[in-house]
């Protein structure tokens, strides 16, 4: 009795697997030496295994920004320019009043305990900042001897009030209902991390301009892993601050409500919910996953093999990962059950296969069958396996490293996983000798692929709830959306949420935005103007003795009558000449655009503008540091003259702290620091941006150029819209590549047009359940399209070769249909009820990104068995691609 042969001939490509070679390599290698090919992979396994305590999870804020944004170059400069270190925050809402003695006591504690913690560089706290109206001081006073509300000399009343009504305090130290207070937790620096992360950016921009030099390229490599290394290593630090934060916390419990906030804490939990996911959910899913294979299989070698199989490619993958120092991100978390999808899904179409054979000719040897179940599954598999690396490898264009990195450890993974199916599985195979089978298919599978066989005659009515089906998943499609709350990644019982909440709410919003605003291009001050004319009179005059002094009276009296001088600008003609020969540094006041009475006034009315923005939470800036000085006692109206004495009398200390964070060194760049509210329904990142800078621009006068929008805000913005146009507008560059690809394995057009119609329905159905449902697209579902591609096309390979192969042999549509069905329909049935089931376990997560990861994996799976089980068929016989 012969084979069933393909309608392809695929001798020439396949001579390495070519059953007519009875010595072939193959067989040689794999089949006759299996105990060998086990003690090879026992080896490799032993060898790399000491690389796998390198593999990491990598938490850096470098997974929320695109590589080569244009804007993350000026984020950081503004970052290194006026933000200070990263912080903590710890929120502390007191069973009693705020401010009684006991409260207070307690606070002082606190902070105590947390100023021991390692790298904790300063601590920030009602308890620390200087009050001006408690009673209120003069400017001298406030220069010389601070009072903090701990001092005799305080007045508790006085100091109520002036938290609950200051700029510098409400909603950023104290709540407006005086029931929540904040402590914010500097964290050291790293200066060596800063420099090397400055030095590999350089070198990065280099590369992209395309004229770095070799030993810049090589000197790149090394600054790259020593970067990442100090990073990690800093980073552990930090989870062990936020371990060590939230053990003092909890000692304070009995007397208040706390909270634990900041982007560290942030980073950290993430990863902790993330490692715990793996750990949990990895073997819950591998319990439900052998339940169902042995439910299925009912023989101990079909549940081993492929678990084996599994657990070798992933403990291969986290081997190499480690070896080549490639960390995984939040992004790629969730690589290794996406490697064991595709694994599985392997092993269980050359299980079906296997048993198949092992019923139509039990007078085979076990290497005969897993020859030719070798032989027939080759191709197909090898074609998903392309087909699929084409899908992941659409993630490389988004421009985001992680996303990026995530495309390519998924194509090396499908790589590792065909060698290891293909080497691995029959050698086991040869040794475990599973037993012939009576009955190779059970009730469930039974009924359902005989209610799919149904289905294929009721053409009308199916092809009707497709129609229906695709007009719902277009629109889902076209209501996608990138918008995301933070906040959202986590459920509300969780303790990040509340504490996010509590922040937000209570303390003047979550998520930075930065505006910087500029000097108008070309802005020359009165008094720089003044001086280069002056200069340029000198150079004129003749040089002789007094007529320098000459020059000057003749240059008073043309500027005194000069009409061309801003009328902004008339104050400083009050300065006398006794107080310009006092000045040692230029002043400021006559220097700067935004250090001078107008340029406050407008920059009052642009954060009062910024207020008013329903997203806006707490907004800090040049002209809230400018509120505290005019309730000063004794305080006037501040003109010109009052800013340049006020400015002068500070000492450097109150300089750095009240003017630094929002004002360049020479006055012409302010910096203007918002918080936005993460808690906002609806909120519209885009619109947000466009809106402040449309109101910048229209209302307040200043030009384009003028303004500068930036912070994390900003950046994830950016990730999120190039998510969304690189991967939404690639979908189509992969089923075109993915087009050609079927037409190459089933030489005929009209079949590799038919076979690209399911797949595009089962990723639109997945990303209109998404649209449908406002489950946006980001770092973690962005990731689903490719994911929905490679498990249709995987489906329709397996489905189509099969069919062809039955259709050589009877030229009888129908029944062809009918054989493909039942049996490779049984593996597509299998591998999409195992790993359905495995992957809904993750609903229970706590990150949220996970939860929908598995969610929309299970319908991914289940809508790509609808579409080449039903709708295939239906195509195939309807519009019948092969010549009889």
């Amino acid at each position: 009795m012969k084979w069933k042969r393909a309608t392809i001939d695929w001798k020439s490509a396949l001579g390495f697997f070519n059953m007519s070679q009875s010595k072939s390599l193959y067989n040689t290698l794999v089949f006759e030496n299996a105990k060998w090919v086990l003690v090879l992979f026992a080896i490799l396994l032993l060898s790399l295994a000491q690389f796998s305590s390198n593999f990491r999870l990598d938490n850096s804020s470098d997974s929320l920004v695109l590589e080569n944004d244009s804007s993350l170059k000026y984020f950081r400069e503004v970052v290194s320019k006026y933000s200070a270190s990263e912080l903590l925050i710890v929120t502390y809402s007191p069973k009693q009043d705020l401010f009684s003695n006991d409260v207070l006591a307690d606070l002082t504690t606190l902070r105590e305990k947390i100023l021991t913690l390692d790298m904790v560089a300063g601590v920030n706290s009602i308890l620390d900042v200087p009050l001006t109206q408690s009673p209120p001081v003069t400017l001298a006073e406030l220069a010389s001897s601070p009072q903090t509300l701990l001092d005799d000399r305080t007045d508790r009343t006085l100091a109520k009030a002036e938290f609950q009504t200051s700029e510098l305090f409400r909603e950023l130290l104290v709540s407006a209902d005086l029931k929540t207070t904040a402590i914010a937790v500097s964290l050291e620096a790293d200066p060596e991390l800063s420099n090397l992360l400055t030095k590999r950016n350089t070198l990065r921009e280099l590369r992209a301009a395309g004229t770095a030099t070799r030993d810049q390229l090589s000197e790149l490599k090394a600054v790259t892993l020593e970067h990442r290394q100090m990073a990690a290593a800093n980073g552990e630090r930090q989870s062990r601050l936020v371990e060590q934060m939230r053990g003092l916390i909890d000692e304070h419990r009995d007397k208040a409500k706390l909270f634990l906030g900041g982007v560290p804490m942030i980073a950290a939990d993430s990863t902790d919910f993330i490692k715990g996911d793996v750990v949990t959910f990895g073997l819950s899913a591998l319990l439900v996953i052998v339940l169902i294979l042995a439910i299925a299989f009912r023989q101990i070698g079909w549940v081993m093999m492929p678990l084996i199989n599994c657990v070798t490619t992933g403990f291969l993958m986290v081997c190499l990962l480690g070896l080549l120092d490639w960390p995984i991100s939040v992004v790629s978390s969730n690589f290794l059950s996406l490697l064991l999808i595709i694994t599985l899904s392997l092993n269980i179409h050359l299980i079906v296969r296997y048993r198949e054979l092992a019923k139509e000719f039990p007078e085979k040897t076990q290497q005969s069958l897993l020859s030719e179940t070798v032989r027939s599954k080759f191709i197909p598999c090898v074609y998903t396996a392309l087909t699929t690396i084409v899908a992941f490898a659409s993630l490389i264009v988004s421009g985001i490293r992680p996303v990026i990195d995530f495309g390519w450890i998924m194509c090396l993974g499908i790589v590792v996983a065909v060698v290891t199916t293909f080497t691995l599985f029959p050698a086991l195979a040869m040794l475990m000798r599973p037993t012939q089978v009576k009955s190779n298919r059970d009730i469930i599978s039974k009924v359902v692929l005989g209610g799919a066989q149904t289905l294929h005659e009721r053409g009308v009515w199916v092809s009707l709830f497709f129609c229906c089906v695709s007009a719902a998943a277009i629109y889902g499609c076209l209501n996608l959306t990138v918008e995301n709350r933070f906040i959202d990644y986590f459920k509300p019982e969780t303790e990040i949420y509340q504490g996010m909440v509590e922040i937000d709410t209570k303390l003047g919003g979550t998520t930075p935005l930065d505006i910087v605003l500029d000097a108008p291009k070309g802005y020359v001050s009165p008094a720089q103007l003044a001086a280069q004319r002056a200069e340029a009179l000198a150079l004129e005059s003749p040089n002789e003795e007094g007529s320098d002094f000459d020059d000057f009276d003749d240059f008073d009296t043309a500027s005194a009558g000069d009409d061309t001088q801003d009328d902004d600008f008339d104050d400083f003609d009050d300065f006398s000449a006794e107080e310009e020969e006092e000045e040692v540094a230029p002043n400021l006041v006559a220097t700067s655009y935004w250090f001078n009475t107008r340029g406050l006034n407008q920059l009052k009315g642009i954060q009062t503008s910024l207020d008013s923005i329903e997203a806006t939470g707490k907004v800090m800036s040049l002209a809230t540091t400018m509120s505290v000085f005019e309730t000063l006692r004794g305080a006037t109206e501040i003109d010109d003259i009052d800013l340049g004495f006020m400015y002068n009398a500070l000492s450097e200390d109150n300089k750095k702290t009240l003017f630094a964070p929002y004002m360049s060194e020479d006055g012409n760049q302010v910096h203007i620091n918002i918080r936005v509210f993460e808690t906002i329904k609806g909120l519209d990142r885009n619109k947000l941006i466009a809106d402040i800078r449309s109101m910048l621009t229209q209302e307040h006068g200043l030009t384009d150029e003028q303004v500068n929008i930036t912070g994390l805000v900003v950046m994830y913005n950016n990730m999120l819209n190039s998510l969304f146009s690189s991967q939404i507008a690639t979908l189509g560059t992969v089923f075109a590549v993915i087009f050609l690809m079927f037409i190459v394995l089933f030489r005929s057009i009209k079949l590799a047009l038919l076979t690209i119609i399911p797949n595009v329905f089962s990723a639109a159905v997945v990303l209109g359940i998404m649209g449908i449902f406002t489950i946006p697209l980001d770092l973690m579902t962005i990731t689903i399209a490719a994911i929905s591609v490679g498990i249709a096309v995987d489906n329709s390979i397996h489905f189509v070769h099969r069919f062809m192969d039955e259709f050589n042999t009877t030229e009888n549509y129908p029944s062809s249909i009918d054989v493909a069905t039942r049996n490779v329909g049984q593996a597509m049935f299998y591998t999409t009820i195992v790993i359905t089931a495995g992957f809904l376990i993750m609903v229970f997560s706590n990150f949220v990104p996970t939860m929908y990861f598995g969610v929309l994996t299970g319908i991914a799976m289940v809508a790509a068995l609808i579409a080449n089980l039903i709708m295939l068929p239906m195509l195939i016989n309807k519009f019948r691609p092969l010549k009889v």
